[in-house]
């Protein structure tokens, strides 16, 4: 019974140290705090109001404007994924989706380990180019 008991415990500490170090956080877009994003495991997620198509476009002008050389693009009729890389050889990756007719979840992932300033400058561009 002690043994169980230990290994649920143990169990329970390293579940409970994978989701902290998940690095789950809200991102504050707005200084009311009325608009925010989502950064958890080193990807930025926002939801657009836009089409796949439009986003899609908009994320282009953004790589273009960020100075990113984009490597792969991919997109479909409700869905895309763009690929890129910075001057300091770092991958960027987006992902776009549509949820419904109005809405379209924009993923943002800036290299392996993340990069979220980055990130959310991408997303800044990528907003204004929807304007």
């Amino acid at each position: 019974m002690q043994n169980l008991r230990s290994l649920l415990l143990s169990s329970l500490s390293l579940a409970t140290l994978a989701f902290g170090l998940s690095g789950c956080s809200t991102v504050s877009l707005d200084e009311s705090g009325d608009k925010s994003a989502v950064y958890q495991f080193n990807e930025f997620r926002m939801v657009l109001n836009s089409t796949a198509p439009v986003a899609f476009a908009a994320t282009q002008k953004a790589f273009r404007d960020y100075d990113l050389f984009e490597t792969k693009s991919k997109l479909n009729t409700f869905d895309g994924e763009l690929y890129a890389r910075s001057r300091s050889d770092d991958k960027v990756f987006v992902s776009i989706a549509e949820m419904n007719s109005k809405q379209t979840l924009l993923r943002i992932r800036w290299s392996t380990t993340g990069d979220k300033k980055n990130s959310r400058a991408l997303y800044d561009l990528i907003e204004r180019n929807l304007r």
